[in-house]
């Protein structure tokens, strides 16, 4: 099996153990998923694993362990040419996440502006994907930064 079909498997390993409330098995997949895609480049399947490595570390209240790898998959869905705006969506809603699980309610709200932002601008694609008015993202957004006001 080629390192990219070895890396699926585990990212699809790694998220039936999160549904299933194993954290650290969902975790270990995940970060070998990551290390295999990003041993042979740095594109937007690896900065996907990685946000996913985050999102579970913050899951198990390990953010902490995360700060650098969240910064690392920020900053490349940040420049990766032809990076999916809901994917670029998602990680700075991850890094919001992110920013909440370590108490920096500055950055997290400054995150989950950006993420609203960005959410707001796929309304269409939304209905298309839900069948349904409205926009998810947005509305997450909105809640979180209602949570976030003084």
């Amino acid at each position: 099996m080629s390192d990219a079909g070895e890396a699926r498997r585990l990212i699809a390993v790694a998220g039936a153990e999160r549904r299933a409330g194993r954290l650290d098995a969902a975790l270990g997949a995940q970060r070998a998923a990551a290390a295999l895609l990003g041993a042979n480049s740095r594109d937007t399947a690896y900065a996907h694993a990685l946000r996913h490595v985050v999102d579970i570390l913050v899951e198990a209240g390990r953010p902490d362990e995360a700060t650098g790898l969240c910064a690392e998959a920020t900053a490349l869905y940040r420049v990766l040419p032809g990076a999916d705006p809901l994917d670029v969506a998602n990680a700075i809603r991850s890094a919001a996440m992110h920013a909440l699980a370590t108490g920096d309610r500055r950055a997290a709200r400054l995150l989950w502006i950006e993420a609203r932002e960005r959410y707001a601008a796929l309304d269409d694609r939304f209905a298309c994907l839900t069948g349904k008015a409205g926009n998810p993202g947005v509305a997450e957004a909105d809640a979180q930064l209602a949570a976030l006001n003084p």
